[in-house]
């Protein structure tokens, strides 16, 4: 069986394989052979997926607290209302993007926090709420234009996701942290931080 840190480390990893598939999806190539209206709802559906992915880690992350304060909880799957739910059990929980560590000294290391460039965890809600709404067909009656606002353009999306992912924290409930790293390529790597991890 998985523990949980492995378990949020393989999260992360399907993150980056539907990053990588939206940003195949926004290759010429692709738009030449896909209707747009098509390549439109894939690119937000991968998305939406994505960001599902980042709350059921952060449930991850936080599993026993949660399955005690919501018995239900195998059953969710609204991202929203998971992050909800757990910021109110461990406000902390949200993915704090970090630098790549320096060592401050032998066995220290240290990890500074960009000032910004990664996805905030109402950029969160934002873009769940603007991909879902491509998940149904649209009611003729509706008095909604037709244009969905997601706030940025898909590739600053792909960005953001990814600068908040590459090097992050997890704040867990008591205090612990992980820390996190999802290359480009390679393995999602993610540990325990010990006394000796630093970051601001």
């Amino acid at each position: 069986m998985q523990s949980d840190i492995e378990i949020y480390a393989n999260h992360m990893a399907d993150v980056r394989t539907r990053i990588y598939l939206v940003r195949s999806l926004l290759a010429p190539e692709a738009a030449a052979v896909i209707p747009q209206f098509a390549l439109i709802e894939t690119v937000l559906l991968q998305l939406r997926k994505a960001l599902e992915l980042i709350a059921f880690a952060s449930l991850t992350a936080n599993k026993d607290a949660y399955k005690d304060a919501y018995p239900t909880f195998a059953d969710e799957w609204n991202a929203k209302r998971i992050l909800q739910k757990v910021e109110q059990l461990n406000p902390d929980f949200y993915p704090m993007a970090c630098e790549a560590p320096k060592e401050v000294a032998p066995g220290h290391k240290h990890f500074d926090r960009p000032a910004d460039g990664f996805m905030t965890r109402d950029e969160f809600i934002t873009l769940y709420q603007a991909a879902s709404e491509v998940l149904h067909t649209r009611n003729p009656f509706t008095t909604k234009g037709p244009v969905i606002n997601t706030g940025y353009s898909v590739v600053e999306w792909v960005s953001r996701i990814q600068r908040l992912l590459s090097w992050h924290r997890v704040g867990l409930i008591g205090g612990s942290i992980w820390i996190v790293k999802v290359p480009d390529v390679g393995d999602v790597e993610a540990w325990p931080a010990g006394e000796k991890t630093d970051v601001l």
